[in-house]
């Protein structure tokens, strides 16, 4: 498990300077962050209302047996009720205060971006280079937010709980040195598949799964199969047409999207805002989810936009890691990320 993450620092470290960015890419952490991550070593990551504000991120070593709890104390102070479940964190806790009452609000965690809903943070075996990612967050506008782009290439490497998949990249027209670029910068120890979603044999998810070939394969250009891991790249119009992708997009806040396209326009609903907000500059995202709302379901990064320039420059900031911590990912053009 340590050689893997630490082979994961290594590819992302290369796809950063292959990107042609610098360490200013990222978003300001007020800790020390010089610790490497060597030996048993996991990092811990605080933010609040979905990510919008970054609290803390520190490398921490772990012994034996920790948890997600017990990682949690070494970089925070925590309460706990006296039924066991936490309270505050610094001082944090449950939902800012209304004219009814304070919100409904509560710290949830994710370990390598797929939130760990039914899992106690007690019973939750921290592994060696993961990410435990804790955010305070209200849970009376989206019930679960399954998977975030913010901790990206996990999980596309590890997979729910190391139950790791075949890695897919589907690409739209015009995206095929995207879909390449991440391949052999980030992702060519996992020998990633890649396919056009358009050929002969149909466009995008026109036919979708059948049972034939093997393991369930078809020879027809989906965007997304459900027995591999999937990155998507392309125009929403195009990718739209997959069945595995078209529910998802219809319906966000179920699936757990906190930016979407509707139409022709970007829309952003973080789970501390009330009602949903256009996004005016924004021609490209990124969002992650699975196809059944579950955090142990077909995975799916899709990386997309209203124009191929939106597209490209979605693109860039994934690989750049302008998308760090965040739920989903809206850029304008020129590949800055609309906060």
């Amino acid at each position: 498990m340590a050689t893997r993450a630490f082979g994961i620092v290594v590819i992302i470290v290369c796809a950063l300077a292959l990107a042609g960015c610098d360490a200013s890419s990222f978003r300001d952490d007020p800790t020390d962050n010089s610790t490497r991550i060597l030996g048993r070593r996991a990092w811990v990551v605080l933010t609040t209302d979905g990510g919008r504000r970054l609290v803390t991120r520190r490398s921490v070593r772990i012994e034996r047996g920790d948890t997600a709890l017990d990682v949690l104390a070494k970089v925070a102070d925590v309460r706990l009720t006296p039924e066991g479940t936490i309270a505050q964190v610094n001082g944090e806790g449950g939902g800012a205060l209304r004219t009814f009452g304070p919100e409904k609000a509560a710290w949830y965690f994710r370990a390598d971006g797929i939130e760990s809903i039914g899992v106690a943070p007690d019973r939750y075996r921290v592994q060696p280079g993961q990410s435990i990612w804790w955010d305070l967050r209200r849970y009376d506008i989206y019930e679960r937010l399954p998977v975030a782009v913010g901790t990206f290439p996990e999980p596309l490497f590890s997979g729910w709980r190391d139950d790791a998949r075949k890695l897919r990249i589907a690409h739209g027209r015009d995206f095929q040195q995207d879909a390449e670029y991440f391949r052999d910068s980030m992702f060519r120890p996992l020998e990633p598949d890649i396919v056009s979603l358009s050929g002969d044999d149909g466009v995008a998810g026109i036919g979708g799964e059948d049972s034939g070939g093997d393991a369930g394969e078809t020879d027809l250009p989906v965007a997304v199969r459900r027995n591999r891991a999937n990155l998507v790249i392309g125009r929403w119009e195009e990718l739209r047409l997959d069945p595995n992708l078209i529910d998802l997009g219809l319906d966000p806040r179920t699936y757990g999207l906190t930016i979407w396209i509707e139409g022709t326009r970007v829309r952003r609903q973080d789970p501390d805002m009330e009602f949903s907000e256009e996004l005016r500059d924004a021609e490209g995202i990124v969002w992650a989810a699975t196809t059944d709302g579950e955090p142990d379901g077909t995975l799916v990064f899709v990386v997309t936009g209203i124009t191929d320039e939106g597209v490209h420059a979605a693109a860039r900031a994934l690989r750049s890691g302008a998308c760090q911590f965040y739920l989903a990912c809206a850029v304008d053009r020129d590949g800055r990320v609309i906060r």
